[in-house]
């Protein structure tokens, strides 16, 4: 089916456009669903329940089409606990430095803040088992860098990395979680030692009183509820480290084990919701090593590709004077494509193309093998009505 020229109706987030005069009573939006995973399997509530389970929750799809993430129904993946953590006794150890020092609340709300804005995302989002790449969102992250938290402890001495354990322990049965990553990533990720998100203290849901943030890595590192800061001169090789968020990578004709830790180039559609006389497709596109340049959108299974409308994080930054450019570049761009299609059920996708010219993949990597960063295109099935 011939699509016709794309044109902006309205910027995600703003209210739904009048619908246009039709004898058929259209819904406000419609349910973009998997082509594979729990999803497909089960349906979308009993996947939403298994996941509970197993203690995942998916951002609600609206919230993933907007430039910062609602902290209400905030996506999570923990470890089924989230510890009341006492402000007034709550102390931030770290050892292994030039110096050493602890910190209570106070003394690290003291220290100068920046902000980040970047895409926290589940290693394995999306992946053939999860199908609607739900877990993830977006906020604004803001409390000290962790570059100035280890100055304040006497820069990092002799430590080539950092684990970093959280209070989230269950007595006799967990430990609390721990996750390490050399200086120079976090260095190259700019991490902050985060305190508050979109501009509130952060919840007891969401890691109060502070959590690790590390922009452009797989938030499995965005250690919540942390306690301890631990300086190595050798990497951090705990079972999450060392098996649980690994893949397996062909090199020289051998499978070896490798530690997931950049998001990959990816998007997805997000949200479909009326606009006047069709529909409004948004979604977001973030990862890989430089800003996304270009989204194409596809309402036919591939066949054809139509290009969106872009909106960067630094476009709607712009006007704010607390954002510098290197603040954002954790962050997804938004994209919108105006669709006027005839009734039917459709297959759409989105593919991201970023300024170094790579493209998203239409399909995983053949070299490797396992659950997490995976980027390829993900594709829905959509049923527009009469």
């Amino acid at each position: 089916m011939s699509q016709p020229a794309n044109t902006l109706a309205t910027l995600p987030g703003e209210e739904l456009a009048e619908a246009s005069n039709t004898s058929v009573a259209l819904p406000d939006e419609l349910h973009l669903r998997p082509v594979d995973g729990l999803p497909k399997w089960f349906g979308r509530r009993l996947a939403s329940l298994f996941m509970r389970f197993v203690s995942m929750e998916e951002q609600r799809p609206r919230g993933l089409s907007s430039m910062l993430t609602p902290i209400a129904g905030y996506f999570r993946r923990d470890r089924h606990v989230h510890p009341s953590v006492d402000a007034d006794t709550y102390r931030l150890e770290v050892t292994g430095t030039g110096e050493g020092g602890t910190f209570d609340l106070a003394a690290l709300r003291a220290l100068p803040f920046e902000d980040r804005v970047c895409v926290q995302e589940c290693a394995g989002n999306g992946n053939h088992i999860m199908g609607s790449a739900g877990l993830c969102g977006q906020a604004r992250w803001t409390g000290p860098s962790l570059e100035t938290v280890l100055e304040a402890c006497g820069g990092p001495g002799d430590a080539t990395h950092f684990a970093f354990h959280g209070l989230d322990r269950i007595p006799l049965l967990k430990s609390g979680y721990h996750y390490g990553l050399s200086l120079e990533e976090l260095r190259r990720a700019r991490a902050i030692v985060a305190v508050e998100m979109n501009g509130e203290p952060l919840s007891r849901r969401h890691g109060f009183p502070a959590r690790l943030v590390v922009p452009k890595i797989y938030s499995m590192s965005h250690v919540k509820w942390l306690s301890r800061i631990e300086g190595r001169t050798s990497p951090h090789m705990g079972i999450h480290n060392r098996l649980v968020f690994v893949n397996k990578e062909q090199r020289d004709g051998r499978w070896v084990r490798v530690q997931a830790r950049w998001i990959g180039l990816k998007s997805a559609i997000q949200y479909c919701r009326r606009d006047r006389d069709g529909w409004l497709l948004t979604g977001c596109a973030w990862g890989g090593d430089a800003p996304i340049d270009r989204i194409e959108v596809t309402t036919d299974g591939g066949a054809t590709w139509h290009e969106a409308q872009v909106i960067t994080p630094d476009e709607h930054f712009a006007r704010d004077a607390g954002l510098t450019s290197d603040d954002l570049k954790g962050a997804w761009a938004l994209f919108t494509y105006a669709w006027r299609p005839h009734p039917g059920e459709y297959l759409v996708a989105s593919r991201a193309t970023n300024a170094d010219g790579e493209v998203q993949r239409m399909e995983e990597d053949p070299n490797v093998r396992g659950h997490f960063n995976q980027t390829r295109v993900k594709w829905r099935r959509v049923v527009v009505p009469g």
